[in-house]
């Protein structure tokens, strides 16, 4: 799978991820709605993120990276976009990451798809 979007890279300092995070996807939704976009966490070095928007179909104008992911072993978490930090802390618990791709919709629901550091 590959996975083409806009890249920026992200402070993890105070949480403020989940801030700065969210009006990129404010930016973005403005431009292609909500609904149509998929964000990828990935890349985590030290207190930073690194973080891309792309398209569900498609490929988003201004692309600045292109990501290959793998095609297997990705876990799925589902909830409400006001419990991020809540969902993250119940994911985290089994370990670092090495992916993650986000969705939202419009009412306020959230999809996480994630894979494991070293499997």
């Amino acid at each position: 799978m590959v996975f083409t979007g806009i890249k920026r890279t992200f402070s993890l300092k105070n949480e403020e991820q989940y801030e700065t995070i969210g009006v990129f996807w404010d930016e973005m939704a403005e431009i292609y709605g909500l609904e149509n976009l998929r964000g990828l966490g990935y890349g985590w070095h030290g207190d930073t993120i690194e973080y891309a928007i792309g398209l569900k179909n498609g490929e988003i104008d201004g692309c600045n990276v292109r990501i290959y992911l793998p095609d297997g072993g990705w876990e799925i978490a589902m909830g409400r976009t006001e419990d991020l930090p809540l969902l993250y802390t119940e994911i985290y618990k089994s370990g670092r990451l090495e992916y993650e791709i986000e969705e939202f919709t419009d009412v306020g629901d959230c999809v996480i798809h994630y894979v494991r550091k070293n499997g």
